[in-house]
């Protein structure tokens, strides 16, 4: 069985492409199910630094949030040893509970953890950047599954399906989604046909195959200061969406 990064999206039909994004988390999972867990996580720094490094170029009148780009930062400080497990430990709880609180308005955790009500007080509030909430989400799994070393690919999944492929290939290519008419199936084999979508899902898996080339984590990091999933320009035009 082939890798899914392996996998030639493009020349797919309509219905094997939508079959690969249904099974996309999946299919990663059993993809790397024999590499190590710090393996796993490098791919997710790599896949995330890529999408940030066009998400913070999108939605002007939602200037994006500082800390989004801060926890990435956190997560290649981890990965590469320079921050220690007790610290990123309580970075990563102050990030998620005060995203719990900006997504579901659960502020459980911020009542009950000074440290986290501080942390959000800083970062979160106040919160105007509704079109990151998918990313904030998806980068606050990353987080909590690099605790436990326990990598299930959900936040790659939900970023894809939810996120890119619902909501900002429409900004970039021609395809509309009609209320009156609308039906998923057709929606899905139009987006997932694009040549954009099909730029994404090769981008998503040159990220796989280098997170699986062994090199130094250092020079990756370096390197992905620069790649991009849509370039500035493109990301400008994904606007006001939510």
């Amino acid at each position: 069985m082939k890798l899914v990064c392996e996998i030639d999206f493009s020349p797919l039909t309509p219905e094997e492409k939508v079959e690969f994004v249904h099974d996309l988390r999946d299919s990663m999972a059993q993809s790397f199910q024999e590499q190590p867990p710090s393996v796993q996580m490098l791919a997710h720094a790599l896949i995330f630094t890529r999408w940030w490094n066009s998400y913070r170029h999108m939605a002007p009148k939602e200037p994006a949030p500082e800390i989004l780009g801060i926890a990435i930062e956190v997560l290649w400080d981890f990965l590469e040893g320079k921050r220690g497990r007790e610290e990123f430990v309580r970075f990563q709880q102050s990030f998620s509970d005060s995203a719990l609180d900006i997504l579901t308005g659960d502020g459980g955790g911020l009542n009950e953890d000074p440290e986290s009500r501080a942390f959000y007080e800083k970062y979160f509030s106040p919160w105007r950047a509704m079109s990151y909430n998918v990313f904030l989400s998806g980068l606050g799994t990353v987080l909590e599954e690099a605790v436990p070393e326990h990598i299930t690919w959900d936040a790659v999944e939900g970023v894809i399906y939810g996120d890119i492929g619902d909501t900002m290939i429409v900004f970039l290519e021609p395809v509309r989604r009609a209320a009156a008419d609308f039906n998923l199936k057709r929606w899905e084999k139009e987006v997932y046909s694009t040549p954009t979508f099909a730029r994404v899902i090769a981008l998503l898996q040159q990220d796989m195959r280098t997170a699986l080339e062994g090199r130094p984590l250092a020079e990756l990091r370096e390197q992905y200061q620069n790649e991009y999933l849509f370039s500035p320009e493109e990301s400008a035009k994904i606007s006001d969406y939510r």
